[in-house]
């Protein structure tokens, strides 16, 4: 029967075009970056949109990058090289793998919130709270008649840049790539630590949550800078957490399945290929197992090949025996033709097993199938 061989080459080529996507996701973010935002009308007396410029900011741009993207991907291989070492004695290759699968999944997460959070700020074009001090209108300017707003084109501000970001206030970036990369870093402690296990250790939620906090506190700081509105905050929120949760359990199992203890998913059908059992001398080698989809919680994955744990894969069937207890006691068992069989029959008042023949030799039997004398 043909069997389905991991194939090393295969393997990497197919991930190496998740690599691809993520840079040609990268390239759109940049073009979308260059594009003018749509300058919605305002009004000159709101005065939510009357704060003064925030020089400088709590938390600038580059240290939100540093925080929310440098340190989640070092903390993941850190756990991928190191801990993982110390966990499981595991091959290099295996943590390799991980490496690859924890990195993978940071990097979709980021670059699909940035693709997501860009497009969003050029196509609403929100004022910020700080539009006004931007736009630097005239002292002599007033709301245009009837409907009392104004255009951009009262604004004399010579920095096309700067003015330009006063229009991109929905949704705030900051919140959002820093949830989509701690937040991701929360659903990769939580898988790591099977926090999920039944146990209700309280030390990892506090590992769990810290960074959704850090997160949550570099949204907050937006707020504090009058760079964003309440609502732009919790929107962007929104989008990195959903991105984040997205990515990590397209590399990872469920958190509630903790007998996998947080490890990537096994390698995609792209690095397989079949192979007949004439090619493996009819054995069933670490190099070409036959696995369903179901086995995934049961294999250990190294790059190019499989590994099965010692677990069956092969449904629960309960023992059957030939004798049941007799209707209304008695103290005796009913054998197959209804014939009474004291407890004497039995060896000091129990009942001995014997395994039936035709269980033995036989992987499909249950080996636990039984009868009663």
């Amino acid at each position: 029967m043909a069997r389905r061989q991991a194939s090393t080459v295969r393997v990497l080529f197919s991930y190496a075009f998740d690599y691809v996507v993520l840079v040609t996701l990268i390239a759109i973010w940049g073009y979308i970056s260059t594009l003018p935002p749509n300058f919605s009308r305002f009004s000159l007396t709101d005065i939510t949109l009357q704060y003064p410029i925030a020089t400088p900011e709590t938390i600038s741009y580059p240290l939100a990058c540093i925080l929310s993207i440098v340190l989640p991907a070092g903390i993941v291989a850190l756990w991928s090289i190191f801990i993982d070492l110390f966990r499981y004695r595991s091959s290099f290759r295996t943590r390799l793998w991980e490496l690859n699968c924890g990195i993978l999944g940071l990097a979709l997460s980021i670059t699909l919130t940035l693709v997501i959070t860009t497009s969003l700020k050029g196509i609403v074009g929100r004022p910020r709270p700080d539009v006004i001090d931007r736009c630097q209108p005239a002292v002599d300017s007033t709301d245009a008649k009837p409907y009392g707003l104004s255009t951009v084109d009262i604004c004399t501000q010579p920095n096309r840049s700067v003015l330009e970001e006063g229009w991109r206030s929905w949704p705030s970036g900051h919140s959002s790539t820093a949830f989509a990369g701690l937040f991701y870093m929360s659903l990769y402690f939580a898988g790591k630590l099977s926090l999920y296990d039944n146990k209700g250790e309280v030390w990892k939620t506090v590992i769990v949550m810290f960074p959704t906090l850090g997160a949550a506190a570099i949204a907050a700081s937006r707020v504090l800078d009058h760079r964003h509105h309440g609502t732009d905050v919790f929107s962007g929120s929104l989008i990195g957490a959903a991105t984040a949760w997205l990515a990590y359990r397209l590399y990872f199992p469920s958190l509630h399945d903790t007998a996998r203890e947080g490890r990537a998913w096994s390698i995609r059908s792209w690095g397989e290929r079949n192979v007949s059992a004439t090619e493996t001398n009819g054995h069933d080698g670490v190099d070409a197992v036959s696995l369903s989809r179901e086995d995934e919680v049961r294999v250990d994955v190294e790059i190019g090949e499989f590994r099965r744990r010692p677990t069956s894969s092969s449904p629960y069937e309960p023992p059957s025996y030939r004798g049941l207890p007799a209707a209304g006691g008695g103290g005796g068992y009913s054998s197959e033709d209804g014939t009474k069989v004291p407890p004497s029959s039995s060896t000091n008042g129990s009942s001995r097993m014997r395994l039936d023949d035709n269980s033995k030799g036989s992987g499909s039997e249950n080996p636990f199938r039984s009868s009663i004398e």
